[in-house]
């Protein structure tokens, strides 16, 4: 998308883009799933897992014999620690000026996320951030995961802005293959690596370091 000038439209993964969830995240696996295997999971372990929203991925881990109640139990367990976990939670440095930025110069912005709506939700509402986005669609929306582009599409549409007049800004391969799916200009937010070894193996069409560099890039188009 070399063309592209000037964006109409932004739109967001949220975790590992514009807040570092991971840590949340990995703290709510471990309190739903330890009592059902004795064990705590490490970071890897648990990222392994992201796709599917927060409760298939519970599911698709859980053991074979465990009745309803007990998965019950375990979802509630570990939605109960992700939202405890936000005190521990901050927007990247910079990610708050962005979106002030992209405000200021009227700038749709959207959020396309692998989670589910509920710990999204949550999430935004304790960030003061519900009203922040013309349109967000959680993973429990959509049929088919990220790099599968109906989520970005669908948020772009809602918006109102054609997909090529889009920039999608993310921080895993499932986020670039979306971006270029859709035909949608991409954006690694390289201010969280946790895939870089991964993305390095792709061609997205920005790789900002900061949102501060991603902002002066925006700034050059929007002027």
């Amino acid at each position: 998308m070399s063309d592209f000038l000037k964006p109409r439209a932004v739109i967001f993964d949220l975790d590992g883009t514009l807040l570092d969830t991971f840590p949340a995240i990995v703290a709510a696996w471990n309190a739903a799933m330890e009592p059902l295997f004795g064990r705590s999971f490490d970071p890897q372990e648990v990222v392994s897992h992201f796709g599917p929203p927060d409760e298939g991925m519970l599911y698709a881990a859980f053991p074979p014999a465990l009745s309803p109640q007990e998965q019950g139990e375990a979802i509630e367990r570990y939605y109960g620690a992700y939202k405890r976990a936000h005190e521990n939670i901050e927007p990247f440095v910079g990610i708050e000026t962005l979106l002030d930025y992209l405000k200021g110069k009227a700038i749709p912005l959207g959020v396309m996320t692998g989670k589910g709506r509920r710990s999204c939700d949550e999430t935004l509402k304790f960030f003061g951030w519900t009203e922040r986005f013309g349109c967000i669609v959680t993973g429990d929306e959509v049929a088919e995961p990220k790099p599968n582009p109906d989520g970005v599409l669908r948020v772009a549409r809602e918006l109102g802005i054609a997909p090529q007049e889009c920039v999608f800004v993310g921080d895993s391969p499932a986020d670039i293959g979306a971006a270029e799916n859709a035909e949608m200009f991409s954006v690694v937010a390289g201010w969280h690596d946790y895939y870089f070894d991964e993305l390095k193996k792709l061609n997205p069409d920005l790789w900002p370091q900061s949102p501060l560099e991603l902002q002066e890039w925006l700034e050059g188009r929007l002027a």
